[in-house]
């Protein structure tokens, strides 16, 4: 299962204006509710089975704009107008009949085989003659279609409705000259359609939350070490700040690639959970899809020289961390990685080159760190600013040699924050 909270509807209504949502499969009305502190204001659901829906109605009693309805989902299909002043939102929920969603497996068992279960190409079928250029359309459960891992699993043998998978393929291509269809692995996984014309990108939409792993859904990675997060593992395990008092909670590590935090969780008993959030999670920079305080510590290893604007991206990496948490933020050093030579010899989409503080830098796209840093002061403390040069060797220098791609050299600046 999943739900609406996934998505954020907030950005929908105030980048397009979208104030209409049209569910079905209305459960307990988690989605209605999301979708209602959100802003929206036009809201109908469906739903077949009376005592979910009748505990719908108790929970979203206090909320006006909502219309609930009893019945089969086509039904509700079939009112959606087929013309629409603006964007709508179009939520396909509905998979299991007789509540099975809230009671057992033994429920599920027999409603499987239940000539109503498994709607969704039906109503796909109606929808194709409804829908509008401007809607969005998600569907939940893409696991009961789909092969391959999901966040929350793969969907258990009894459920699967792979052999239809060339049918939906048909339906969704239906959509096709004015959507693009995008798979999303999260939960149990998401078909979001998205007009081609959308000036949003997918991506933003979708809320990357604690406990997420990677953006396919699948916590698998292929080690290349070394990685400075590798190489810096032992350093941090010396220092018992690290365990106890920076990576505490929930983590987001921000650029982490295959050479993730994720990997040391064991060495940090105290982090619940470390999330990895990488080019296909969105632009690192403006982390638009995540929430405002809603990770306890960020951790980010040789990414912000990646960033097209430090100031902005460190402004944001402070936004998503809670008060009280920290952030641990390693940059290569200028001098030590670079060695004098702009673009960089070693990595040519490098955007910046960092010094903690010199009068004059001979790169021309030099932050000095203390003067950044200074900048947030008023919204977080400076624990520790320092040149990390464990393992550096000078020997290497000239001719140049990448130090982070050998199993020692850090050869970097790192600082450590804390927010008020």
């Amino acid at each position: 299962m999943g739900d609406l909270t996934r998505f954020n509807l907030s950005l929908l209504r105030q980048q397009l204006g979208m104030t209409t949502l049209y569910e079905t499969g209305t459960g307990h009305g988690r989605s209605l509710r999301w979708a209602h502190d959100s802003g929206m204001t036009d809201l109908m659901s469906i739903e077949q089975h009376v005592e979910t829906l009748d505990q719908a109605r108790a929970r979203l009693k206090d909320l006006p704009h909502i219309r609930l309805l009893q019945g089969d989902c086509i039904e509700l299909v079939r009112q959606i107008p087929p013309a629409a002043d603006g964007p709508r939102l179009i939520f396909l929920d509905a998979h299991f009949v007789d509540g099975a969603d809230f009671k057992d497996q033994k429920a599920y068992l027999e409603s499987v085989d239940h000539p109503r279960s498994f709607p969704l190409l039906e109503e796909l079928a109606v929808l194709a003659e409804r829908f509008t250029a401007q809607d969005w359309i998600i569907i939940d459960d893409a696991r009961l279609y789909v092969d391959g891992v999901f966040a929350r699993g793969e969907c258990p043998d009894w459920a699967r409705q792979w052999a239809h998978r060339a049918r939906l393929d048909e339906c969704l291509a239906r959509f096709a000259a004015t959507h693009d269809v995008h798979l999303l692995r999260q939960d149990h996984g998401y078909f979001i359609l998205v007009p081609k014309q959308s000036p949003l990108d997918w991506r933003d939409v979708v809320r990357f939350l604690p406990g997420d792993p990677a953006g396919n859904g699948v916590l698998a990675f292929s080690v290349d070490i070394p990685g400075v997060t590798s190489i810096s593992i032992q350093r941090r395990i010396a220092d018992h700040r690290f365990a106890t008092r920076y990576f505490v909670g929930q983590g987001l590590d921000v650029g982490g690639g295959g050479d993730t935090l994720a990997l040391f969780q064991e060495f940090f008993p105290l982090a619940t959970c470390i999330s990895r959030y990488d080019l296909e999670n969105g632009d690192a920079q403006l982390l638009r899809n995540v929430d405002d305080g809603a990770f306890d510590f960020l951790y980010s290893s040789h990414c912000l020289e990646h960033m097209r604007d430090a100031r902005e991206a460190l402004g944001n990496w402070l936004r998503v961390v809670k008060s009280g948490g920290h952030l641990v933020i390693q940059v290569p050093d200028e001098d030590m990685y670079e060695q004098g030579q702009w673009p960089s010899r070693y990595n040519s989409d490098h955007k910046l080159s960092f010094t903690i503080c010199k009068p004059k830098s001979w790169s021309p796209v030099s932050v000095n760190l203390l003067d950044l840093l200074r900048e947030f002061s008023p919204v977080a403390k400076i624990i520790s600013l320092a040149q990390i040069d464990q393992g550096y060797r000078t020997r290497l220098v000239p001719p140049g040699v990448d130090q982070t791609r050998t199993p020692l050299g850090e050869c970097g600046i790192e600082f450590v924050l804390r927010k008020y």
